[in-house]
């Protein structure tokens, strides 16, 4: 019978333990390149490749990783709602005349009542009623003001001379 052993490596960094995978490359594009000034010069080409892991769940790293991958997934793109979107200028502009338009409309509105109240009142004349008061203190007044058809009568009656 005859009994295999495998090689094994494992990198110690402080207090932690990791177990180095070996494996084959495929491709030519593993090359390690040194900077000289403003020139590259290859050093050598990699014809394996190492991986790293933590040798137990209960390393430091390994914690680590974990979690990093959890925050790493449960971060969910959120797609942020613009309640309110910026108004075309072309629009604003139109709005700005609408409303300059409806002012001059009641600006016309006002002016046309007024002239229509004068002439209304131009046109009634000064008529018997609203020289003379029907009753002598003016009691038809709101403000309950004398009337000059009453002074008139007050003055006449005393001197008899109005």
């Amino acid at each position: 019978m005859e009994i295999l052993y495998k090689k094994s490596l494992s990198l110690y960094l402080g207090n932690e333990i990791f177990d180095v995978y070996k494996t084959a490359t495929q491709g030519d594009h593993n090359h390690l390149f040194i900077r000289q000034g403003n020139v590259l010069h290859g050093q050598t080409v990699f014809r394996t490749r190492l991986t790293f892991r933590p040798h137990s769940i209960d390393s430091m790293t390994h914690r680590k990783m974990t979690l990093s991958l959890v925050e790493h997934g449960s971060k969910i793109k959120k797609v942020k709602m613009l309640t309110e979107i910026e108004k075309n200028p072309e629009n604003k502009r139109q709005e700005l005349l609408k409303k300059e338009e409806e002012k001059l409309k009641a600006a016309s509105r006002r002016q046309n009542q007024q002239r229509r109240m004068r002439e209304k009142a131009h046109s009634k004349g000064l008529t018997a009623d609203y020289l003379e008061d029907r009753d002598r203190y003016g009691s038809d007044d709101e403000d309950n003001a004398i009337s000059l058809s009453a002074i008139k009568n007050k003055f006449k009656n005393r001197n008899g001379i109005f």
